[in-house]
């Protein structure tokens, strides 16, 4: 049994990250059998795997079609976006009335970890942790329910946030960019500046939405 749990979790994280990297992309059909040879694994595991990432909010199944990877409306990214910041607008407002900058501490390690993934062009791997780092400055304020909602609607966010990152490489050329918006971020947080620290996390979800629905626009157009 464990090395059967070992297996559904290892297949799910390589399907995950052929989604966040752009290998699988919204509206791809998954295709079992090669699928299952690819990953070395038989069905039953696969399938226990492709489950785990349907309760993720990657994958849709339909009735004889198998599964697909989620493809997300204009209003669906609206209301991600704007939940999005609603939920982080209250966690600055608990942690600026708390004023302690030791809080952020966590967010030292997920830095370095996204610096050391862009570095090696690890685009799944700088998407975890831009999930990790926004959703840290959520635990920080302390706020378990607030937490648990945040993580959902995060869940929700993976797609958009990997085809950020894959149109910031490709506009940019490497995966540094963020790394520094989420560093200018964090010494934000730590100057202890209200205005400007609300200011600049409101300017990173717009910036972030803008550059979803820009790649968005693109992929419609066919470029």
């Amino acid at each position: 049994m464990i090395l059967q749990e070992s297996l559904v979790s290892l297949a799910a994280r390589e399907i995950r990250k052929m989604i966040v990297t752009g290998e699988l992309v919204p509206g791809d059909k998954l295709n079992e059998p090669p699928l299952a040879e690819r990953l070395g694994i038989s069905r039953p595991p696969l399938r226990e795997a492709l489950r785990t990432l349907e309760s993720e909010g990657l994958l849709e199944q339909s009735p004889r079609r198998g599964y697909r990877v989620v493809s997300m409306t204009d209003s669906d990214i609206d209301e991600i976006y704007s939940l999005r910041r609603v939920l982080e607008m209250f966690a600055l407002d608990l942690l600026l009335a708390a004023n302690d900058p030791s809080a952020y501490s966590a967010l030292d390690p997920i830095m370095k970890a996204m610096r050391a993934a862009a570095k090696r062009g690890d685009r799944a791997a700088v998407v975890q942790a831009n999930i990790d780092f926004h959703t840290a400055v959520v635990d920080a304020a302390g706020h378990r329910r607030l937490s648990d909602t945040y993580r959902s609607l995060m869940v929700q966010m993976q797609l958009s946030m990997a085809a950020n990152v894959l149109n910031e490489e490709r506009t940019k050329g490497d995966l540094t960019k963020g790394c520094d918006r989420h560093a200018e971020l964090l010494e934000r947080l730590r100057s202890g500046e209200p205005d400007r620290i609300r200011r600049e996390f409101e300017e990173h979800g717009e910036r972030d939405y803008l550059a979803r629905q820009g790649s968005a626009d693109r992929k419609a157009a066919g470029e």
